[in-house]
């Protein structure tokens, strides 16, 4: 996908006020699928802030060459 495609994507986003930035690191996959105090957490702060319009998700464990960018409602990945 180019920048092109990607900021015609954007373009149909209401503005919205400046969002948190959160860091979500993983830990244990168990913290993802438990109930426990991680996902206590997360559920709480899901109910508190404002839905956004997108999300960013960057990964350390993905090797690839170049930089890759998507906007598909549910990437492979």
């Amino acid at each position: 996908m180019d920048f092109n495609t990607l900021k015609s994507i954007t373009s149909s986003f209401s503005t919205t006020d400046k969002m948190p930035v959160l860091f979500l690191g993983h830990g244990s996959p168990m913290n993802a699928i438990e109930e426990n105090i991680f996902v206590e957490g997360w559920k709480k702060i899901g109910k508190t802030i404002p839905k956004p319009n997108a999300i960013i998700c960057i990964s350390a464990h993905w090797e690839t060459k170049g930089t890759k960018v998507t906007a598909l409602e549910q990437p492979k990945t």
